[in-house]
């Protein structure tokens, strides 16, 4: 990990300063809103998947859905692989709406856990007990469903409407490498994404983050 994607503790205050997003609206389906959480988070990460691949700019996407997208993938990537992987695979920018993602959706011990984790530079193992017991106080996933039911802006779809609604919505030829995707239709699709993270041909890194300790502490504020 370079100097440029390390998140640094005293950051964490600009990071964590968000707000839902109300300059463009959420695309799902009533399908997935009637569904399970599981259907509900990889509608979404879905669409997004297929946003990024149209737009230029990621301005152009509700970073709701952006933001739920990554904490699904820090939720899959922390569980498969580990704390440090996540931070030496996963870009800064998809690090960065995770953590609003955490924050904005009222997922309490999951925001702390990954602000500790930056301030103490925690290993696998203790992350990990951490985690599980994050989520034994609530899974990530029934947390991420609920903050996309009640996020401001919405539009419904049917699946057939995709398509159509997601060419008028964005243009564009494609967000860059720094914004991962991962697809809908099979439970899987965020683990592929996971593996191809794996394998993307990137600088060696140290297996140890270097995500180290600020001189302040960030005001961390759980949205209501």
């Amino acid at each position: 990990m370079n100097d440029f994607d390390r998140i640094e503790y005293s950051q964490l205050d600009d990071i964590l300063s968000c707000e839902k997003d109300s300059s463009h609206p959420v695309l799902l389906t009533q399908e997935a809103l009637d569904g399970t959480a599981a259907e509900l988070v990889d509608c979404n990460r879905g669409i997004v998947a297929g946003a990024l691949d149209r737009v230029d700019d990621t301005d152009a996407i509700s970073q709701d859905a952006l933001r739920s997208s990554y904490v699904d993938l820090y939720r899959a990537a922390v569980s498969e692989h580990g704390l440090a992987w996540y931070r030496t695979h996963v870009p800064r920018p998809a690090r960065e709406l995770a953590l609003q993602g955490l924050r904005l959706m009222s997922a309490p011990e999951h925001l702390d856990l990954a602000v500790r984790a930056i301030e103490s530079d925690l290993d696998d193992e203790a992350f990990a007990a951490a985690f599980a017991s994050a989520e034994a106080e609530l899974p990530l996933e029934e947390a991420n469903a609920a903050y996309l039911r009640d996020l401001p802006a919405m539009s419904i779809l049917k699946d057939a409407d995709i398509p159509t609604a997601m060419s008028i919505e964005f243009t564009g030829s494609g967000a860059s490498s720094d914004y991962p995707r991962a697809s809908s239709g099979d439970r899987g699709a965020i683990l592929l994404e996971v593996e191809r993270l794996t394998r993307r041909d990137r600088a060696p890194h140290s297996l140890r983050s270097s995500e180290g300790v600020g001189r302040r502490k960030p005001r961390v504020t759980n949205a209501r």
